[in-house]
């Protein structure tokens, strides 16, 4: 009686625990640990409550070594559905980084990158700044909301702890949702950043004129320089207008991931 609970349970963990691990905002090495582990055990207790055993397949409830292999090939099923599912709700803040990413480069800031605790790769100042605004917006925004109605309409479609993956037509529109999200975050992240990025495009153009009438000039002790104070100024004239496309990125993103699930 208690072993199927046991198993029920652990089942449950390993989707969720995976799911919280690649969760972005909470999934990075600048999230403690411990608040991981909590928020995974949260999650798996809440749902264990509603569901129990009542999903668990008839071959792990037998006993022997056949039982406990199929046991081992369903927990990795499950820390790969929640795996893949964190990895998917980081579409949300995807056009961000990109947004970031292009204007750091613009601004002369490509070769400092710093660490970022956040993710796995250094990233530029520019896009780890507009990653904070974009966090504090989400959570401001319940968008925190969406990556557990995810989690939880999982449970719905994918049985606990059963063999077989989602169904044919799921599938089909997970993928679909999924190419359209990559393809939709390019987009958005060129927008956000497109206001700026065009201004320094003019700054450019206005260097190479003063540049082209007074050859003595030095263009690497001035332009870079002035990009920089241009560019950082109108991301500050510009961050109304850039919270309010953010909203709209979000809520875009938000019903493309909706599709997922």
């Amino acid at each position: 009686m208690i072993e199927p609970l046991v198993l029920s349970f652990t089942l449950m963990l390993a989707r969720t625990g995976a799911f919280v691990a690649v969760l972005p905002l909470l999934g990075g090495a600048a999230t403690p640990r411990t608040i991981k582990v909590g928020l995974a055990v949260a999650l798996t207790v809440l749902y264990f409550l509603f569901l129990g055993d009542a999903a668990l397949p008839p071959a792990l409830a037998e006993k022997g070594l056949a039982s406990w292999l199929i046991f081992s090939i369903v927990v990795g099923k499950e820390i790969l559905l929640g795996a893949f599912l964190g990895y998917a709700m980081g579409l949300v803040l995807l056009p961000v980084q990109i947004a970031g990413d292009y204007l750091g480069q613009e601004l002369g800031l490509a070769l400092a990158a710093q660490a970022d605790p956040s993710a796995a790769n250094p990233s530029q100042i520019v896009s780890q700044l507009l990653h904070l605004l974009a966090g504090l917006l989400f959570f401001g925004l319940n968008g925190h909301h969406l990556f557990l109605a995810a989690l939880h309409s999982t449970f719905l479609y994918v049985p606990l702890g059963g063999l077989s993956l989602v169904p044919t037509f799921r599938l089909g529109t997970a993928a679909t949702a999924m190419t359209e999200g990559l393809s939709s975050a390019q987009e958005w992240g060129l927008t956000l950043a497109a206001p700026v990025g065009a201004l320094l495009f003019l700054c450019s153009i206005v260097l190479a004129l003063i540049i082209r009438a007074a050859p003595q000039m030095n263009f690497f002790a001035i332009g870079f320089g002035l990009r920089i104070v241009i560019g950082l100024a109108a991301l500050l004239v510009l961050l109304p207008d850039f919270l309010l496309a953010l909203v709209r990125c979000i809520a875009h993103m938000g019903a493309l991931l909706q599709r997922l699930v």
